[in-house]
């Protein structure tokens, strides 16, 4: 199974389920998953973990993965964690329910996806590895400002997507699949040239949205 087919089938999977209003478009999805795989990635971070669509779209896929920290303080959504992952794939996911807890710890991660409110920006620099990848799932205006003042050296690109939603997910079929915001805090070569073609995909597809609406 690609990554893409992998993604839908989690994105469709996750819209049945209760809350799924509040989950990671589609292509975000896509996204997500495409540069876990793609640069290796081995310690995951996410805030704002909610009904568990995203650990279950890595971890299942993700076989190089060693590790998938969380935080998440709704309640609905704790529970919603422990029936929607399979048992195995729960006991391998680290919930946190107080963010600050989580650097109190001697770690460093390769991957942070916010999707949800964050106020310990500062202890970021910290603990992200040489060449961390920083995703803000939506649009989130004043969280991508906060990354740029702490990473102001990073490589940023806003990948937007050229495809309505799928008809069987969550979200209105006839509305734009939501992107995501990407930074590279010290790009490799292999990063860099994913950032550019990132930039020229988005470009074209922000103009055909254009199209579609004149």
């Amino acid at each position: 199974m690609t990554v893409k087919e992998h993604a839908t089938s989690s994105y469709i999977t996750f819209s049945g389920y209760e809350g799924s209003q509040h989950i990671a478009g589609q292509y975000a999805m896509v996204k997500i998953l495409e540069m876990a795989v793609a640069f290796r990635v081995k310690h995951i971070l996410e805030i704002g973990l909610g009904i568990g669509t995203l650990p279950y779209l890595i971890m299942e896929y993700h076989r190089e993965l060693s590790s998938y920290v969380g935080s998440e303080t709704n309640e609905f959504c704790l529970a919603a964690l422990r029936n929607n992952l399979p048992e195995p794939m729960f006991e391998r996911l680290d919930v946190y329910t107080d963010t600050a807890a989580i650097f109190d710890r001697d770690n460093a991660f390769d991957m942070l996806i916010i999707d949800a409110g964050f106020t310990d920006y500062q202890k970021l620099p910290d603990h992200m590895s040489k060449h961390a990848v920083i995703i803000i799932e939506g649009d989130r205006a004043d969280q991508e400002q906060k990354i740029r003042s702490y990473f102001p050296k990073a490589r940023f690109v806003h990948l937007v997507s050229g495809e309505k939603n799928h008809p069987k997910g969550v979200f209105d079929k006839n509305h734009w699949q939501g992107g995501v915001k990407v930074f590279f805090i010290h790009p490799t070569l292999a990063q860099k040239w994913y950032w550019l073609q990132g930039k020229l995909q988005s470009k074209l597809n922000y103009s055909k949205r254009k199209r579609a609406h004149a």
